[in-house]
């Protein structure tokens, strides 16, 4: 486990530690930007793995923020490329998220200059107004105690024409979900990018010895964190301008594992922590997706057994129901150009996508009430 930090302890080595940061990494922010200025009481911890190019490119991201952070931490998880020498120095501790809030306490807590923390990976990029954002949102009602980054998935692409089309469905139900996702009290802060109030950690470390459960069995720390804060009585919300670029998957074994993981650790947390009002929207949204699966299921069964036995001589209603479905698919991609537009409303594309969906989703129940508890083995 290795680590570094970016402190500014004064203006003056805080601004050159800034400075020889983005001269190492080759970065073209403007002098102005790192001019002296008031602190804005956010410190970052930029857990990171085997991410060399990619923390290059999110420190990057960092320093070319509208408003920039006090502090920034990154710790270095056991990396095998040179995610070492791009963190710069070594710290020897485990649990990196942990870690890097550690570094920060004083007395249990965080101190009082820390006014807001922000967490992300290390393969992400922040929109450039991400934290001039977020501290408005926060700023603006007391109740919020985090505001979660709306993700969208990096401008990649495959090496073959199949991953090219994979990478494109999860851009799709990326830019999907940022947009349509309920704001009020999200489901779950997100672990690409996550804005805290630190007033809400602080309670949360007064309950408990960390911020991120250290669980064998805890597959997602995120979720489980953000049930912890709503059972303190805080407010989690997302917003569309707090943008963060995180990695895609590129093969469909690596996007199945991924979403297995999310959704099984989302119900293991849902059977721990039970009913309650941290969790029953959430169980309850689940618990009405169940029809729907089954509703697609019949009708995509009902075409096909139609087109079998009438040849394309479909009876209207099912072409009205498609132009209806089309219709909707195509307006939720709206904000991502027409291209889109057209893609999502040829539907078969993203109904053979649902299939994949719905069997990570099936899977992961069934994994949870029947696999082991030792989930990360």
């Amino acid at each position: 486990m290795e680590g570094i930090q970016l402190d500014r302890v004064s203006q003056e080595e805080g601004l050159a530690a800034l400075i020889g940061l983005a001269q190492a990494l080759e970065m073209d922010a403007e002098p102005s930007r790192l001019s002296p200025r008031s602190r804005s009481g956010i410190v970052a911890i930029v857990p990171a793995r085997d991410e060399g190019a990619a923390l290059a490119d999110t420190l990057r991201s960092m320093a070319r923020q509208t408003l920039l952070p006090d502090r920034i931490v990154v710790v270095v998880n056991n990396s095998t490329d040179d995610t070492f020498d791009v963190a710069l120095e070594y710290a020897s501790t485990p649990g990196a998220l942990n870690y890097g809030i550690r570094h920060l306490l004083r007395a249990g807590m965080l101190p009082p200059e820390v006014h807001y923390l922000l967490v992300m990976d290390g393969d992400t990029e922040l929109d450039l107004h991400f934290l001039k954002r977020a501290r408005r949102i926060v700023e603006r009602d007391e109740n919020i105690g985090g505001v979660s980054a709306a993700c969208l998935g990096k401008p990649i692409r495959g090496d073959t024409p199949w991953k090219d089309l994979l990478l494109l469905f999860q851009k799709i139900e990326y830019g999907r979900f940022a947009a349509t996702r309920l704001r009020r009290n999200v489901h779950t802060m997100s672990g690409a990018g996550s804005f805290y109030r630190a007033a809400a950690l602080n309670e949360l470390l007064g309950k408990r010895p960390d911020v991120f459960e250290e669980r064998e069995s805890n597959l997602v720390e995120d979720y489980e964190t953000t049930l912890a804060l709503k059972m303190l009585g805080w407010h989690v919300t997302s917003n569309q301008g707090c943008i963060a670029y995180t990695d895609l998957m590129p093969t469909m074994r690596m996007l199945l594992a991924q979403r297995v993981r999310w959704v099984r650790g989302t119900v293991d947390e849902w059977r721990r922590y039970g009913w309650c009002r941290a969790t029953y929207l959430s169980i309850v949204g689940m618990i009405l997706s169940i029809p729907g699966i089954g509703y697609a299921a019949l009708w995509g069964t009902l075409s096909v057994r139609a087109i079998i036995l009438h040849g394309m001589h479909l009876d209207y209603r099912f072409l009205l129901l498609g132009a209806f479905w089309s219709l909707y698919q195509g307006f939720s991609v709206r904000h991502m150009g027409y291209k889109i537009m057209l893609f999502e409303m040829a539907l078969i594309p993203e109904a053979i996508f649902n299939l994949v969906r719905n069997y990570w989703l099936l899977k992961s129940v069934l994994k949870s009430y029947l696999g082991s508890r030792r989930a990360w083995t």
